[in-house]
């Protein structure tokens, strides 16, 4: 005859599981229209400028810079179209100094996908919003989606048309795109992992 307190320890624990999956679904949110991802990005400058640079191509010598940015992934590859950018926050750092930042809260900025081109711009000077006009343009291998690495890019200013003096360019030595971790994938391995320390209590129990 099969004991009563196993039956139950196992309505429990599908109890419980039931609920870890009924989280899971919550977050997933199957309604949402488009399929957006988060992809960090991090990358480094080259150990000089070009020749006649000025400014902040100068000092972006041997800096870095990183950050993330949102896709809509299901519009990637990007043809021959261009695909916005729904958000994005790069800082371009050296010696731990943050000597711009583009970012989709800052007015005159842009960014997108063209084709395999990632491409972050402040044209505030165009739009009289500020004196920079300056853009961070990776080229990554064809049929880029969000997932890669190149060493082929630029930071390129022109900012020196206006009142600012900079100007020039900086090339990008490596850069590397990978996807941020899902909230989902967090959310399973803690609803498991509480299954797992929870029946292992109750055996000892």
């Amino acid at each position: 005859m099969l004991s009563a307190t196993p039956l139950r320890r196992l309505s429990q624990a599908t109890a419980t599981a039931g609920l870890g999956f009924a989280m899971l679904a919550a977050i997933g949110n199957p309604a949402q229209a488009v399929n957006l991802k988060t992809f960090n990005l991090v990358g480094n400058f080259a150990s000089a400028a070009e020749d006649g640079s000025v400014g902040l191509p100068v000092n972006l010598a041997n800096a870095s810079f990183n950050g993330t940015y949102t896709v809509d992934v299901d519009q990637l590859p990007a043809s021959s179209s261009f695909v916005d950018l729904t958000s994005w926050n790069i800082n371009l750092v050296k010696d731990n100094t943050v000597l711009r930042t583009l970012s989709n809260s800052l007015a005159g900025n842009t960014a997108y996908i063209q084709e395999n081109i990632l491409a972050f711009s402040d044209a505030g000077l165009l739009t009289g919003q500020n004196q920079n006009l300056s853009s961070l343009e990776l080229d990554f291998p064809s049929n880029f989606t969000g997932t890669g690495s190149t060493n082929d890019g630029n930071f390129l200013d022109n900012s020196g048309l206006g009142s600012v003096e900079s100007s020039g360019l900086t090339a990008v030595t490596f850069v590397n795109s990978e996807p941020v971790p899902e909230p989902s994938t967090f959310a399973g391995t803690v609803v498991f992992a509480t299954i797992g320390f929870w029946l292992k209590r109750k055996q000892k129990a």
